[in-house]
């Protein structure tokens, strides 16, 4: 970080400080008990013994860890969205188990939950049917005798959701984002990341053997291979995915939008002239489309030489295990087995499988996710719930447009631009105006598996169709009972499903400062992704257009670079930092998310708090204990190299260490762990 840009944190960080008074230190009530409800679960969560000033986590969060066992059928539990998901999870037993057993209510949908639940609880239909469904698709990869039949099979495969090769998805136009169109990047992986194939460390190696091991035993079983040829298959397999993975870019290098953005269109054949383009696009119901964009021409290239130069049979078995890989879950209890001692213990470090009605119920949320949430916002998001929500946003995007003018580093054409891209934001609230219509959407009592692909043909129809034709702004990208949100730079809108306006994030019953600190961080969140590293490139409408001034760029570029170093710079595993490159953009969106609602709690002047903490103190912990968290090793390691979020704890330092706000709150002086010299004001 140069000297310019240090200099405004710090002066902005002695002005608070001087001529306040010091606010009073965090004490912890002797008896609990009597407070309310919510006092209670944020002092049981706290570990009072701990300094706020040098480890703001442990603070807020190491009663919860001391108390919180990890779940053995989980890699990693938070105590906002996890206990939500819990909940939630639940719910939807009871609302499937009561369609099954009651399937003739006169709603179609509510019969289609039923049957779909019942046959995949049917583990014994499961074991009778076998691999049945997926011979179709077998027979085609057998039949497949070169390099231009093969691509045809390759788009059967992408339309029921196996991602052999490289994968495609139909999205807005960057420069014209009211055109859809096909957005091909790289894809085919079986591990969570390149650096899975790559790395030459001994756990990464070791994983390696237990891959080859695991595609042996789930090939055979499937008696594709035989115990005689089954090593040699599997050997090279690993050794031709390897080889796509050293093709492929990190996942840092595909952040930057113009550089992923490459149209091609009908030259496509001219990018890689080994694949028959049309057959593909044949094979996937898209013969229609005409507007075609990769993520990067020279890696798509190598793909094609690396399909040309492999032996056939090779590609014929690797898309014979791709097809097994991604329906293992689906098939006979033993398949389901096996991948899940690979895949979720080995590479996440989870213990025990989820019991079956979990699985049952996310399946079925995945395929009917709206036909669920139809029911869940009734009795979750009923009365003023939308009306509440949206004068949360409303108050944190005011905030966001009031703090613009205390930013020195940006001129005032700049920052007049950044309020009209904030003006012209659109929110989606709990759940979409037009439920999804399930009527093409064939379900049978005794076909989990075919059910399952049935789903995923119905979804790619859908979609496939939308290519070449102009956005639709009405859909949502999330169910409404899911616990997340997003951001979607293209439409330049928010959305929040009613499944994240809950406790532990919202309860109107509670002090305003829990909910800002919580849900209204997340909405500074997704807010601030508007205007982060990635979000900045789009201006209102969505195009990817460079809308700054070239200084206030080039000062804002400075910031996002001090950003990444200083996330950089911690280590979850000892030897393992941070991609501080890859989080950039959720990193920038925690710490500005958290100081928008901040402002915005602020402005609203309410002071109610919980006994032991002033208001300021008490919006940080409801912050932090949005994400206390435990997750195993394994996880960790997936995480760092595949997850563009930060682990969560450092999710909590990093942003507390940048917050002038926070230092303030909490009387950290200069130097202290959370007050660290490395500044890095940005919004």
């Amino acid at each position: 970080m140069t000297q310019s840009s240090l200099r405004p944190a710090l002066i902005a960080a002695l002005a608070i400080s001087c001529g306040e008074k010091v606010p009073p230190a965090p004490v912890k009530p002797a008896d609990i008990s009597s407070l309310p409800a919510y006092a209670q679960d944020i002092w049981k969560d706290v570990d009072a013994s701990a300094n706020p000033c040098d480890n703001f986590y442990q603070f807020a969060c190491g009663g919860w860890v001391e108390r919180t066992e990890l779940p053995a059928d989980r890699p990693r539990w938070t105590r906002s969205f996890s206990e939500i998901s819990e909940r939630n999870e639940e719910w939807v037993k009871a609302l499937l188990e009561a369609a099954a057993e009651t399937p003739d209510q006169g709603d179609e949908d509510w019969k289609r939950l039923g049957t779909m639940y019942s046959a995949c609880m049917d583990t014994d239909a499961l074991d009778t049917v076998g691999i049945a469904p997926l011979q179709g698709y077998l027979d085609q990869i057998d039949g497949a005798a070169d390099l231009t039949a093969m691509s045809g099979v390759v788009g059967q495969l992408h339309k029921i959701g196996i991602d052999v090769f490289w994968g495609g998805f139909v999205e807005g136009d960057f420069v014209d984002p009211g055109l859809q169109i096909l957005h091909m990047g790289q894809s085919g992986l079986s591990l969570p990341d390149r650096d899975y194939y790559l790395a030459d460390d001994e756990t990464k190696a070791q994983l390696r053997a237990d891959y080859v091991a695991h595609i042996v035993k789930t090939l055979t079983m499937a008696g594709i291979a035989s115990e005689e040829d089954g090593q040699a298959r599997a050997d090279t397999i690993m050794a031709f995915e390897t080889a796509l993975a050293e093709i492929h870019q990190p996942r840092e290098a595909l952040r930057d939008p113009t550089k992923i953005y490459n149209r091609v269109d009908d030259k496509l054949p001219e990018v890689v002239p080994e694949v028959d383009w049309k057959a593909w696009l044949a094979g996937m119901d898209g013969a229609h489309i005409e507007h075609i964009s990769v993520d990067n021409k020279e890696v798509f290239g190598k793909v094609g030489k690396l399909l040309a130069a492999t032996d056939h049979a090779v590609l014929q078995d690797y898309m014979r295990w791709a097809l097994i890989r991604d329906t293992a879950p689906l098939l006979p209890v033993a398949y389901g087995d096996a991948h899940f001692e690979f895949f979720s213990k080995k590479v996440t470090g989870q213990e025990e499988q989820s019991p079956r009605w979990k699985r049952c119920g996310r399946m079925v949320g995945g395929a009917m996710g709206e036909a669920i949430g139809r029911k869940y916002i009734g009795e979750f998001f009923a009365g003023e719930s939308k009306d509440t929500a949206l004068k949360l946003i409303g108050d944190i995007q005011n905030a966001f447009e009031a703090g613009l003018s205390d930013l020195s580093w940006m001129d005032d054409v700049t920052q007049q631009r950044a309020i009209d891209k904030k003006n012209t934001l659109v929110n989606k609230i709990g759940y979409p105006d037009e439920w999804k219509n399930y009527s093409a959407l064939e379900v049978t009592a005794d076909g989990h598996l075919q059910n399952a692909i049935n789903a995923t043909l119905f979804e790619h129809a859908e979609v496939i169709a939308r290519a070449s034709k102009a956005t639709d702004r009405s859909l949502w990208l999330m169910p409404p009972h899911m616990v997340n949100a997003y951001y979607h730079p293209l439409l330049n809108e928010m959305a929040f499903p009613a499944g994240i306006l809950q406790p532990p994030f919202f309860d109107a019953e509670r002090p305003s400062a829990m909910n800002y600190g919580a849900i209204g961080m997340v909405m500074g969140h997704e807010l601030t992704h508007g205007f982060d590293d990635q979000g900045s490139q789009f201006d209102p409408e969505g195009k990817v257009r460079d809308w700054w001034a070239p200084e206030a760029r080039e000062r804002f570029e400075e910031r996002t670079g001090c950003v990444a170093d200083f996330y950089g710079k911690y280590e979850p595993i000892e030897g393992t930092p941070i991609n501080g490159q890859l989080t950039n953009g959720e990193n920038i969106a925690d710490i500005g998310g958290a100081r928008v609602s901040y402002r915005a709690w602020k402005a609203t002047g309410d002071t109610a708090t919980v006994p032991g903490l002033t208001g300021d103190q008490l919006f940080f912990v409801s912050f932090a204990q949005g994400w206390c968290s435990l997750a195993k090793d394994e996880y960790l390691q997936m995480q760092m190299a595949s997850d563009p979020h930060s682990p969560a704890e450092y999710r909590v330092l990093g942003t507390v260490s940048q917050l002038p706000e926070f230092h303030q709150a909490f009387n950290c002086a200069e130097g202290s762990p959370m007050r660290p010299a490395q500044q890095c004001e940005i919004w």
